[in-house]
């Protein structure tokens, strides 16, 4: 029952196929941190967010691929969604951005990553309520290169 809950509540966000997820990935609330901050996936790929009493994914509208549902949970609750379309999501836990909760998922390998990330860099100077975001966009960019991925 629970699943076919979940399945139908990730349907109703248009964010997942009607196949089964090709792999998992876990983050969890840790304090005001999601744990990994990062995460890379491949389309179709699944995302569980767990240890949640406290906290909630919200995505920045500016700061997703264009056409994509926003998501916005419940304060609380662990969600799970399958990610089928490329490119870069920003997420936060709106109650904790002052603290600049929040995280990134590649999803695929979209063209043009660095200039998605500069384009999301000049939302912040349009919107100063996404300030928080500018940290966690440069950690995105090091970690990326880091990685090789850029």
């Amino acid at each position: 029952m629970y699943k076919r809950l979940l399945i139908s509540f990730c349907l109703f966000w248009g964010l997942v196929s009607h196949s089964i997820a090709e792999e998992e990935h876990i983050v969890r609330a840790v304090g005001v941190k999601f744990d990994p901050m990062f995460v890379v996936l491949q389309p179709g790929d699944r995302v569980s967010w767990t240890n949640m009493p406290a906290h909630l994914i919200e995505t920045i509208d500016v700061m997703v691929p264009e056409g994509t549902q926003k998501i916005k949970t419940e304060l609380g609750v662990d969600v799970s969604f399958v990610f089928d379309q490329e490119g870069v999501y920003v997420y936060k836990c709106t109650p904790h951005w002052g603290s600049r909760m929040g995280g990134i998922l590649l999803v695929g390998n979209p063209n043009g990553i660095e200039g998605i990330i500069e384009a999301y860099f000049a939302e912040i100077q349009i919107d100063k309520s996404l300030l928080p975001a500018k940290g966690l966009l440069k950690k995105f960019r090091k970690y990326l290169q880091k990685e090789g991925l850029i």
